[in-house]
């Protein structure tokens, strides 16, 4: 299972007043390129759930 976090290749930095942080240390969400949404930070990729979905099977 993956999380979304900065080390994803698809995780970017949201906008600045995106998830009401200001891009400080606390932000609480991700942009997923990938997905072209914002994401929580650390949750589960939803980029393997769409895998998943899909019948793929996902990387683990």
């Amino acid at each position: 299972m993956k999380y979304c976090d900065l080390t994803c290749e698809h995780a970017r930095w949201p906008d600045k007043l995106a998830d009401g942080s200001k891009t400080c240390r606390t932000f609480i969400a991700l942009y997923c390129e990938k997905l072209d949404m914002l994401v929580d930070k650390n949750g589960t990729c939803k980029v393997d759930w769409d895998k998943d979905d899909e019948g793929e099977s996902s990387d683990q």
